[in-house]
C-alpha cells in the first residue's frame, strides 16, 4: 500500500482534479502511466482511453487514483459507478483493475479495501 501511495502522492496536492492510471505487467511491474488533469470539480477520464492504453501497453493489471481538491477522501456516487464500469470493461479485455484510490487532504480511500472491487 505504501508503494501505491508514493506512486500517486503528487495528485493529492493539486487544486484541480487529477487522475493517474498505472499499467502493470503480469508481475505487477509498472510499464506505463496516463495522467489526466481536469478542473476544480470535474475530470474527464474515459473508459475507452484507459482500455486503449491497457491494450497498447499489453497490460495485465491497472491501478487508478484521483484526487478530490475539496480534501474529502470519500468516493462520490460517480466514482463508484465509474469504477464498477471500468472494472467490467477491463475484465472483458483480460486486465484486472487492482484498485481505485481517492486521495484527499492527508487521507485516502481504497475502493478495493472498501469492497467495491
Amino acid at each position: 500500500m505504501e508503494v501505491i501511495r508514493d506512486l500517486f502522492a503528487p495528485l493529492a496536492g493539486s487544486r484541480n482534479e487529477m487522475a493517474a492510471v498505472a499499467y502493470l505487467d503480469r508481475n505487477h511491474r509498472l510499464i506505463g502511466m496516463r495522467h489526466v488533469s481536469g478542473a476544480s470539480h470535474w475530470l474527464a477520464l474515459s473508459i475507452r482511453a484507459v482500455a486503449a492504453d491497457a491494450l497498447a501497453f499489453d497490460a495485465h493489471a491497472a491501478m487508478l487514483a484521483h484526487n478530490h481538491p475539496s480534501g474529502d477522501h470519500r468516493p462520490s456516487s460517480w466514482d463508484l459507478t465509474f469504477t464498477r464500469r471500468l472494472a467490467r470493461a477491463l475484465d472483458a479485455l483480460g486486465v484486472v483493475l487492482l484498485d481505485h484510490m481517492i486521495l484527499g487532504a492527508g487521507r485516502d480511500t481504497s475502493l478495493r479495501a472498501e469492497g467495491i472491487l
